[in-house]
């Protein structure tokens, strides 16, 4: 359990699960094929990522790092290249449309971990290989591939067009996963700061990074009641402000000099994930109920 927990495994069956819990939300047939395409694609991005942070890792995770470059050929050959191709594979069969999005997924996923920006690049972003190395894009990066594999694309492989109510769910989800990132970054400050990474957690002081989180949570998801408030999303989806609530509760009651502070929070992480999951499941569940 405690290896599905600290390699993102379970990251990548919630999000297979949230793409059939958010098709039903919409009212449209779980795609089975759609639900595997979502694992397959966050799995291999994940996976990768084991291998990609290696100096960072060094310090924030060395065991976790030794282990991924145990396992690099599996990893790089089969778990990224080898499930990216058959993921976008299967997205052909549901049309041009969903296979770009697929597309974009992965390629997010491909420029988010593999340096490989040429030099002339590099230089022009200030020595950044990747967009993990680009500030505040590093943060934002993940939540688009995540928010897109849940959100639009179980709606682009039905044929759907994603509607204003599918964008700002869209939104939201983004926002949840921002702040789960920035989390992450809390945790990881010193190795990011040794790999030469800047991050908001480690630019701003942690006081400032918790206000930020605090306040912008407090903001989105006044926002999310107000557009449920006022009907443009169905009344379950009140369910999803356990969400904001949790960040502001784990973001203000962290202590840096708290003992194992980094396993906390990332505890506390995985804690979040599973919470906006259950909100998920939450929401498919009433609204079945309701188009029943």
């Amino acid at each position: 359990m405690n290896y599905l927990f600290r390699n993102k495994i379970h990251l990548s069956l919630l999000s297979a699960l949230g793409a059939a819990m958010w098709s039903l939300y919409f009212g449209i047939e779980v795609n089975a094929w759609c639900v595997l395409v979502v694992f397959l694609l966050t799995f291999s991005i994940y996976q990768y990522n084991r291998l990609t942070d290696d100096v960072e890792d060094a310090i924030n995770n060395p065991d976790g790092l030794n282990c991924a470059r145990q396992a690099s050929f599996l990893i790089e050959n089969v778990f990224f290249y080898a499930l990216t191709v058959l993921a976008l594979f299967i997205s052909l069969f549901f049309g041009g449309v969903a296979f770009g999005a697929t597309l974009f997924i992965a390629l997010v996923g491909f420029l988010y971990n593999q340096k490989c920006f040429p030099d002339f690049l590099a230089k022009r972003l200030g020595g950044a290989r990747r967009l993990k190395d680009m500030y505040v894009v590093k943060n934002l990066a993940p939540p688009v591939d995540w928010a897109t594999a849940m959100v639009v694309l179980p709606l682009l492989f039905a044929g759907e067009t994603p509607s204003l109510k599918a964008w700002i769910c869209w939104g939201y989800i983004f926002i949840c996963a921002f702040f789960i990132e920035v989390m992450w970054d809390i945790r990881d400050r010193k190795g990011d700061l040794v790999a030469g990474i800047k991050t908001i957690a480690n630019t701003f002081s942690l006081w400032r990074t918790k206000v930020f989180l605090v306040v912008s949570s407090a903001l989105s998801g006044m926002a999310l009641f107000l557009v449920t408030f006022n009907g443009v999303l169905p009344q379950c989806t009140y369910f999803l402000l356990s969400n904001n609530l949790a960040v502001m509760f784990i973001a203000s009651s962290y202590q840096d000099d708290r003992p194992e502070a980094a396993r906390w929070i990332s505890d506390m992480t995985i804690v979040l994930a599973l919470l906006l999951f259950a909100s998920f499941a939450a929401i498919a569940y009433f609204s079945r109920q309701v188009l029943g």
